[in-house]
């Protein structure tokens, strides 16, 4: 062999094992990335389901055919890039949960005239990874409130994009509440967390308690004066906490009382009353909130509740027998107090000799009682000022106490929040 072959070959040895042993180097650190970036990165769809709250909810997919979603029909599965619609007579209740878990991520209340497009719903699929679960809204045009769960592991960033340019961001658990008009995007942070609020060059965080408005080719301006929520622990998040829970009263001295207690859904806490027996019985929980309101414009009393059963017809012979009354104990311009109710209703026709459609032996102001559909999570708002002006009454001064009512033969009653806001 002559020499030139023999280094030929040594040379050959070499780049063989040279190539060899940088192959190893590129498998050892290349092979842990790419399943470490499988891990990271791999996403599945969150579950989302929609229900409609009040009359009729469009359903636009954008690839998909047109469906809708009519009051105490059974929840709707969407996924992302679909748009949920609602007119001036329709609302809408969108959950967003982990998919096969029952946690509650985020809970979206919709109200009417609003437009908003689901982009983005996912969530890692390993445990081991460490990004959150991750939605993206487009609101469109009208208000959405979003409530993030705090009991969760894995948190949840959620993106809002406006009209308006504006792009807010929000990581922790609170409520918030997006507004979206012709001319200007409105984000209140209500209750706890905070959110990032980008357009047009500019960056404002709002954190409790704080507003910020974005205008057309504008950049956000704020933190603003809020809209304030007067009762405290409205979500039960302290249990019944500045809450005074009443003794049930019974009719028939030999039938059972009922149970107020504080239950978990998907991790949220929510209040229950339950009873199960013959004959008329009722409890309350109420809290005082004397507070004097006659400098505000706008007087908004917001619910989540649910009516899983009641054995009474309507609210019984009287109308007074409610699975559940709201009540606001107030003082007029005029300094006389007064009483405010609305009762609301899952089973039974409306009959004004059998089942009368609101309480025809309670000296209140009140309209007609609410149905809701039997089983299903109902969002419910009013302004109490254009409430009493409608009904011919004057408006609040002073704000004494609001009361959650839960009454009849048998009934269970759920309460996921109240709240009553001034602006």
């Amino acid at each position: 062999m002559t020499d030139s072959n023999r280094y030929g070959r040594q040379w050959l040895a070499w780049i063989i094992l040279t190539g060899s042993f940088l192959s190893c180097i590129i498998l050892g650190i290349a092979v842990p990335l790419g399943i470490n970036a499988i891990l990271q990165n791999s996403t599945e769809s969150l579950s989302l389901t929609v229900q409609a709250n009040q009359g009729t909810v469009g359903i636009e997919e954008t690839n998909g055919p047109r469906r809708a979603v009519l009051v105490g029909e059974p929840a709707l599965s969407i996924s992302d890039q679909t748009t949920i619609r609602t007119d001036t007579t329709a609302s809408a209740l969108m959950i967003v949960a982990p998919p096969d878990q029952e946690l509650t991520l985020a809970t979206l209340q919709v109200s009417s005239n609003s437009t908003v497009l689901l982009e983005r719903a996912d969530t890692p699929r390993f445990t081991v990874s460490d990004h959150p679960h991750r939605l993206a809204v487009d609101l469109q045009a009208g208000r959405v409130r979003v409530d993030v769960s705090p009991w969760t592991q894995r948190p949840l960033e959620l993106v809002v994009t406006t009209p308006q340019g504006g792009i807010v961001s929000v990581r922790d658990p609170g409520r918030y509440m997006f507004e979206v008009s012709n001319d200007a995007t409105q984000v209140t942070v209500q209750i706890s967390g905070k959110a990032t609020v980008a357009a047009n060059g500019g960056s404002l965080e709002v954190g409790p308690g704080q507003r910020a408005e974005v205008l057309m080719n504008a950049a956000p301006s704020g933190p603003l004066d809020p809209a304030r929520d007067l009762i405290h622990n409205g979500d039960f998040s302290e249990g019944l906490g500045n809450w005074a829970a009443f003794s049930w009263r019974v009719e028939l001295p030999d039938q059972p009382t009922g149970e107020t207690i504080i239950q978990s859904e998907g991790g949220d806490p929510f209040l229950r009353f339950r009873r199960e027996g013959i004959g008329h019985a009722d409890v309350r929980v109420t809290q005082s909130i004397n507070q004097d309101v006659s400098d505000y414009e706008s007087l908004r009393l917001l619910a989540t509740l649910r009516i899983v059963d009641h054995s009474l017809g309507v609210c019984g012979i009287q109308g007074s027998e409610c699975p559940l009354f709201l009540i606001v104990n107030y003082i007029d311009d005029t300094g006389v107090a007064r009483v405010w109710q609305h009762g609301f209703f899952a089973n039974g026709t409306v009959d004004d000799n059998l089942t009368p459609g609101q309480c025809i032996s309670c000296a209140v102001v009140q309209r007609p009682h609410e149905r809701v559909p039997l089983g299903q999570l109902y969002f419910y708002e009013v302004n109490l000022i254009q409430e009493m002006a409608s009904q011919g009454a004057l408006p609040p001064r002073y704000i004494e106490s609001v009361t959650i009512v839960g009454s009849g033969h048998s009934f269970v009653t759920d309460i996921l929040d109240v709240a009553l806001i001034v602006e």
